[in-house]
């Protein structure tokens, strides 16, 4: 074997693991950025979800705040109707007892949910009274309900009550937890993205050295060449340990 065949031997291995090299960094580079461009959708998608959420929740506390304004109105309204009706029960029965129906009615019929479960009033109370063969009995039962409505609406302070402000804004709280947690999903995915981006760095510059390692004629193409498969093989073990898209 003569020295040209020898040299002709090992610029053809050298090429074959260059151009292999080469083959393989530009795979890689593809699913690097492939991923990334996903990731990124993935961030997008998030970051407007949030957005959605965060828009969501703030129409629900302003709508709570609505809401919980209207039951303090309600309340001061039936609370000075009841002081009025206990004034006039000695001068005026008929007028008090007017007064107790129309606070009655606004705690029953115009007050929240959340309100009345707050202020401890009987459920009963909320709904349509059943007619029995007995009428006596009937308006005792709801003269009964009106007298226990009155007495606890007197003792209760709704615009204080902490558990009652809770449930009213637990919906638009629920909805700002979501929000956040779907933000940091989107944070995490342009981490994600910006990692796979890194890859792609690593795969460039592996493919820089393993190009330039062709126009060398010495043996520093080889050390060009094993530069370059270790910044591969770096960036491949890299790209394994992120987190994929499928």
């Amino acid at each position: 074997m003569t020295m040209s065949e020898d040299n002709s031997t090992g610029t053809d291995k050298f090429e074959f693991y260059a151009a292999l090299f080469l083959g393989i960094a530009a795979i890689f580079t593809a699913l690097a950025s492939f991923q990334s461009g996903l990731w990124g959708g993935i961030q997008a998608e998030a970051y407007s979800k949030a957005n959605t959420e965060a828009t969501a929740a703030a129409s629900e506390h302003s709508r709570a705040i609505v809401e919980m304004s209207k039951d303090a109105q309600i309340d001061i309204t039936a609370y000075k109707l009841i002081q009025d009706g206990l004034n006039l029960e000695g001068s005026n029965p008929a007028a008090a007892k007017s007064s107790f129906e129309i606070a009655t009615y606004l705690y029953t019929r115009q007050l929240s949910d959340a309100g009345y479960k707050a202020m401890g009033l009987p459920p009963e109370a909320k709904k349509e009274p059943v007619e029995t063969d007995d009428p006596a009995a009937d308006e005792e039962q709801t003269e009964a309900l009106k007298g226990e409505i009155l007495d606890k609406a007197s003792e209760v302070d709704l615009v204080g009550d902490a558990n009652y402000q809770k449930e009213m804004f637990a919906k638009s709280a629920e909805l700002v937890e979501q929000s956040q947690k779907t933000f940091k999903e989107g944070q995490a995915a342009n981490k994600t993205g910006d990692s796979f981006e890194l890859a792609t760095v690593i795969f460039a510059v592996s493919m820089f050295f393993l190009g330039i390692a062709l126009v060398f004629r010495t043996d520093v193409r080889w050390k060009m060449l094993i530069a370059g498969g270790v910044l591969l093989a770096g960036g491949v073990i890299y790209m394994i340990t992120l987190p994929w898209t499928f």
